[in-house]
């Protein structure tokens, strides 16, 4: 980069005045190809900037794009060194406990960086915070581009989540596949070989504590958490981002837009002649075509979709 001397002297230099016979801006200058010798006089002159910046951004893109293609073919050159490494360490313990979530997430993201074939993971919790969302698109899209198989389950409901929809469709068009089912428990595998999920909390409302993991990387273990993700990638939907296209009948936009004037269930029967029933079971129907979990998500999904169905 220039410094504010070699910017000063280049300036000073459009304006006429002479370069200095040496010194660091003008070498930083000569460096930058921004100066050249008169073909005359055979003193520095300002050269064209315009032709430098051209040079100076090719230059530096081809530089990346060697380096990144260097860096996606880093695990296959050394897979050989990796896996006799792997053989000779001692083993690490069968079963091991991280707490904390960046402790977790920083060990997750080293695991998935030495992957080498496939990550399968199911996500319940629904959609992912923006933040996380975010890093998930680079790191999926780099392991794509290494050639990875990259499966993941989520809940139905991420399907009237805008932004998951779109992290679903980017990675699905490069080769992921997504699956939504409603019963899954959170895990991450990586190549059959390393198992994550989350660790009981026993006592707690919540038998899942967030907060901590299990690595697994006994084999027996790992494969049969494989065996069981896999039972489940078996019984879910598949989904590529796109809304699977969910069509009400004229009943169940009425319910919908009762309750979205702030009617309870029962108010909602009376103004349509129905019975309370009724209103249950169309309002579960549709619940279970959007994947909502309760009447405030389903409100959510309508008012996202409401002049497509």
């Amino acid at each position: 980069m220039l410094t504010s001397a070699a910017k000063e002297l280049f300036l000073g230099m459009l304006g006429g005045e002479p370069a200095p016979a040496d010194g660091a801006a003008l070498q930083l200058l000569i460096q930058s190809h921004l100066v050249e010798r008169h073909s005359d006089t055979g003193e520095w002159v300002p050269a064209d900037v315009d032709m430098v910046i051209h040079q100076w951004q090719t230059t530096l893109q081809t530089m990346a794009g060697q380096f990144l293609a260097e860096a996606q073919s880093v695990p296959t050159q050394l897979r050989e060194l990796s896996d006799a490494y792997r053989k000779a360490r001692p083993k690490a313990a069968p079963i091991e406990y991280v707490t904390g979530t960046t402790a977790i997430n920083e060990r997750i993201a080293a695991a998935v960086r030495g992957a080498t074939e496939e990550l399968l993971s199911a996500q319940p919790s629904g959609p992912r915070p923006a933040h996380v969302l975010a890093a998930s698109y680079v790191q999926d899209i780099a392991a794509l581009e290494r050639g990875l198989t990259l499966r993941t389950i989520y809940p139905p409901s991420v399907r009237a989540d805008e932004p998951t929809a779109r992290w679903a469709k980017t990675v699905t068009e490069r080769g992921a596949q997504i699956r939504t089912s409603r019963r899954i428990s959170r895990m991450i595998i990586i190549d059959r070989r390393l198992a994550v999920t989350s660790a009981l909390n026993r006592g707690e409302p919540d038998p899942v504590a967030v907060d901590r993991a299990v690595f697994i990387s006994d084999e027996t273990a790992v494969q049969l958490l494989v065996a069981a993700w896999e039972r489940e990638w078996e019984r879910a939907d598949p989904w590529d981002g796109v809304d699977a296209g969910v069509t009400l009948t004229q009943l169940q936009r009425d319910i919908l837009e009762g309750i979205g004037r702030g009617l309870e269930q029962e108010g909602v029967a009376d103004e349509l002649h129905i019975s309370k029933r009724t209103v249950a079971n169309r309002l579960a129907e549709v619940r279970k075509a959007t994947g909502s979990r309760d009447i405030a998500q389903l409100m959510y999904w309508y008012g996202m979709h409401r002049d497509q169905v």
